[in-house]
């Protein structure tokens, strides 16, 4: 059994990061592109975004290799304060109008807020998108103390952002690195998480409980304790969106192969602590779902299918993008598996292809969608008060959101180039310590291959990233150090 489990962890690992060296070579002349109107495309890279991308590996190197002086010299209060302030003045002074989904989810939660149920039961679009009244529900929860409006949901979102950067540095502590405080550094000033502080909806919430769930399983790897904590967090995931069951799967897959033939020893304890695991992860959803649909619901309200969004991930004229002149909330799995028998062989190759690549090198996890806002013709159609930034913003193709889609992008390439460094030569006990993150890339893949495609939808891999970055940076400067004394 040992084998096998040795066997399959060094088969994921080749695979991903074969699948990743191949990635970074074709974004290092193709840059994928996304469009306000909502459709994606790619361009050739220019100097400028090479210049970029050496930048910012030159950057990163140099803040690893100060780690020791950050953890000695800043303290957390100082980190928060810092962070704090740079999502509130965002969020302030960039007032994006609610659209699209984040609009009825805003709505939703300020409904809660208020206490208008009424108004949560006549809103046919929460009533249809049930996963989005359980995000605005979670909203509306904490806005029950706060003042009831669009800026305060975004504060929740500050507080959040801050979560993440925290847990990042906690759990690369975890796992035997030193230096929290610097990993806060890194994962804060990472420009999409930034801007995402202006999007009120899944991403963040989910995030923070799928993150505080590997936190608790990473401090004392396999006491009982922590693995119910951990199922509890991961179940409260998993109310509002499916993705935190990728985390599921990584972190069973991890505690099983971990404990191996002492699952059936002692009475099979561990064995009946991986039953009470799944157990809880599958009740908590189940039992928020009844307790939606009996209080929030109306009797005859409908549920959206999940297989539309697999079919509208395998449109060919977006390749996989939601297509809205397509839209149809009433696909079943027959109509998906007739469209994708209905390809030729090179069709498909086209269309997956395209998809793949667009997918994990578009790098801004088109942040700037939902931190800038669609494009307008003026302040008052696109932000809800005017402050001396909003004139820069107005359309995506001006000097300033072009410039920071530039830099997000040159951030989220040197952190790739950091993971493919910190997988190249892994052992068999590397393997075991960063299975949790390896397989949590591996199985984000294989869904998005056909599931409707956007690059957010790899937003939660980004802890993989920085904890197998801080691998890659590691032999980086020892290789550099090296050279430096020859």
């Amino acid at each position: 059994m040992d084998r096998l489990i040795a066997w399959l962890d060094m088969v994921v690992s080749k695979f991903w990061i074969g699948f990743c060296c191949i990635i970074f070579c074709c974004a290092l002349f193709v840059k994928a592109m996304y469009n306000m109107a909502d459709y994606p495309y790619f361009i050739l890279n220019t100097a400028v975004d090479i210049f970029l991308l050496l930048i910012l590996i030159g950057g990163y190197l140099f803040l690893f290799k100060n780690m020791e002086v950050i953890e000695r010299k800043i303290s957390y209060p100082v980190l928060f304060i810092i962070f704090g302030l740079i999502g509130i003045l965002f969020v302030v002074l960039l007032p994006i109008r609610p659209f699209s989904d984040m609009q009825f989810v805003t709505e939703g939660a300020l409904l809660f807020a208020k206490r208008d149920i009424a108004g949560i039961l006549s809103s046919g679009y929460l009533q249809y998108i049930t996963k989005n009244l359980k995000v605005a529900l979670f909203y509306g929860i904490f806005d029950m103390i706060l003042p009831k409006n669009v800026v305060a949901l975004r504060i929740i979102n500050v507080i959040l952002y801050l979560l993440i950067a925290y847990l990042s540095g906690r759990i690369a502590q975890n796992l035997g690195y030193k230096y929290p405080k610097g990993i806060f550094i890194l994962v804060a000033s990472f420009i999409p998480l930034i801007l995402y502080c202006n999007h009120v909806y899944f991403d963040f919430p989910t995030y923070v409980l799928c993150l505080s769930a590997v936190y608790f399983y990473t401090k004392n790897k396999g006491n009982w304790k922590n693995v119910l904590l951990t199922a509890i967090f991961l179940g409260l995931g998993c109310c509002m969106r499916v993705l935190a069951f990728i985390f599921v799967i990584a972190i069973l897959m991890d505690y099983i192969f971990t404990s191996g033939k002492e699952l059936f020893v002692n009475r099979g304890r561990k064995l009946i602590l991986v039953i009470a695991f799944a157990v809880i992860v599958m009740a908590i959803p189940k039992t928020c779902d009844i307790a939606v649909n009996k209080y929030f619901r109306a009797e005859d309200a409908s549920n959206e299918s999940i297989w539309t969004l697999f079919w509208m991930g395998i449109n060919e004229e977006e390749f996989g993008m939601m297509h809205n002149e397509i839209f149809d909330g009433e696909r079943t799995f027959e109509e998906f598996y007739t469209l994708l028998m209905s390809r030729n062989v090179k069709q498909n190759i086209k269309l997956f292809g395209r998809k793949i690549l667009w997918t994990w090198s578009q790098g801004t996890y088109q942040a700037q969608r939902y931190g800038f806002g669609g494009d307008a013709g003026s302040v008052q159609e696109k932000f809800e008060y005017e402050t001396p930034l909003t004139s820069f913003f107005l359309n995506n193709e001006q000097t300033a959101p072009r410039l920071v889609n530039s830099v997000m992008r040159a951030q989220y390439m040197a952190l790739f180039f950091f993971m493919i460094m910190g997988i190249l030569g892994m052992k068999e006990e590397d393997r075991k310590k960063y299975r949790i993150f390896i397989y949590l890339c591996f199985g984000t893949f294989l869904i998005l291959v056909f599931y409707e495609m956007k690059s957010r939808y790899v937003l939660h891999c980004l802890i993989a990233m920085i904890v197998l970055g801080l691998r890659g940076a590691e032999y980086c400067n020892l290789k550099l150090s090296k050279f430096q004394r020859e």
